[in-house]
């Protein structure tokens, strides 16, 4: 029994001591490669760090690294790979790492190439700048009203979201959305300040304490639906509510979907 629990305790060891770098409540997640091939099968933007735990460069960019994964979290997801560990050798020469550390963005998961980090010192605010410009932008930017019914039109075999906001500018988190849920969902962008593009489409142009809205195009719709549901998640951010949500369009299982799959009633009079 003792035996069996030391064989058990020297398997994860390299493990525990490579996320002893990175402090207690990082946002870093230690990824083995089981891990690494799940992370890289999801669409979404994601930093990935091989590190030695001896490496004293890897534990000088430990806190910056930690500091820029709480700030994205949860929209950019930041990992770790212990490239000491037996388990992980053969998964850090796939990813050609030469030296300590080798930080990569993926911009897509397994979908596009890993990006080495060259973007100067391995402070948090440039891994934060590099891993935001590094998310594929899949966002139509609609400049006047009328540029929507050919968006529309083009995207009709698709379920389509537009975010109103009073920004000329989306935030990264419509353009990380956007990417995650790309060729599923088609994302839309306009500045709506006054809101009236949000009154002519029959909705209020203005509810106290929000400054967005999200529009819901069904696929095949022309009619659009006010999202609804919960915008920031307690203790949390706009990302877990929006990603279910659109999740739900995608498996059709939102509560829109199932009315509007229903049968009309028969009028027996």
């Amino acid at each position: 029994m003792i035996i069996r629990a030391l064989a058990t305790l020297l398997l994860i060891l390299p493990m525990l001591v490579s996320a002893a770098i990175f402090p207690p409540d990082t946002k870093v997640k230690m990824l083995d490669p089981k891990g690494f091939r799940r992370a890289m099968k999801s669409n979404r933007t994601s930093v990935v760090a091989f590190v030695a735990p001896w490496c004293g460069h890897c534990q000088k960019m430990a806190p910056e690294y930690s500091k820029a994964a709480g700030n994205l979290s949860p929209i950019v997801p930041f990992y770790a790979v212990d490239c000491d560990a037996e388990h992980n050798k053969q998964l850090c020469a796939s990813q050609e790492v030469q030296g300590f550390p080798t930080v990569k963005v993926f911009p897509r998961g397994g979908q596009l190439p890993g990006q080495k980090y060259e973007a100067g010192e391995r402070t948090s605010s440039n891994f934060i700048k590099w891993a935001s410009r590094s998310v594929p932008n899949k966002i139509k930017v609609l400049q006047k009203v009328g540029d929507l019914p050919q968006w529309l039109d083009k995207n009709s075999d698709l379920p389509r979201v537009i975010l109103l906001n009073r920004d000329k500018k989306f935030p990264l988190l419509w353009q990380v959305l956007g990417n995650n849920y790309h060729k599923k969902i088609a994302f839309g962008h306009y500045t709506d300040p006054e809101g009236n593009f949000a009154a002519s489409l029959g909705f209020a142009a203005r509810e106290e304490g929000k400054l967005s809205k999200v529009i819901v195009y069904p696929a095949g719709s022309s009619v659009p639906i006010l999202y609804e549901g919960k915008i920031c998640a307690t203790g949390g951010t706009k990302y877990e509510p929006l990603s279910k949500y659109f999740r739900s369009i995608v498996d059709g299982t939102a509560d829109f979907l199932k009315v509007s799959s229903e049968p009309p009633v028969k009028d027996e009079l």
